[in-house]
């Protein structure tokens, strides 16, 4: 009986990490998405001090969120997502339309594969 409740309780616990770590990458990449799409926008209308200033704080946001997220992603993606942050950096105080534009459509394409596979569905799973 002492057994059955430990493995009950660990499984619960697995189970409930598992989700406050979901909600937490789902609210995170949402955070990142709309301050990204923020970026888009500036860059479309080529306001390069506003993308610079909205950047900023998507950088900040993220450099807060990398120490949680490096626990519970894969480095790779981190990795890629911090080499795209300083591409977009350069791209925009190059004033690069087309370049910040491409690389600020790869960063939102990161968090969308981040939020997509962290995902509890079957295909996730399997």
């Amino acid at each position: 009986m002492r057994t059955l409740i430990s493995i009950i309780t660990i499984v619960i616990i697995l189970l409930g990490g598992s989700w406050v770590s979901y909600r937490y990458i789902e609210s995170g990449t949402r955070t990142m998405g709309g301050l990204l799409e923020s970026v888009e926008d500036s860059i479309t209308v080529q306001n390069w001090e506003e993308a610079q200033a909205e950047l900023q704080i998507a950088q900040e946001k993220w450099k807060k969120d990398n120490t949680l997220w490096s626990i519970v992603l894969d480095h790779f993606q981190i990795d890629n997502i911090d080499i795209n942050m300083k591409r977009l950096e350069k791209y925009i105080g190059l004033k690069d339309m087309s370049l910040a534009l491409g690389e600020v459509t790869s960063l939102k394409l990161h968090f969308e594969h981040i939020f997509d596979t962290e995902l509890f569905t079957l295909r996730n799973i399997f």
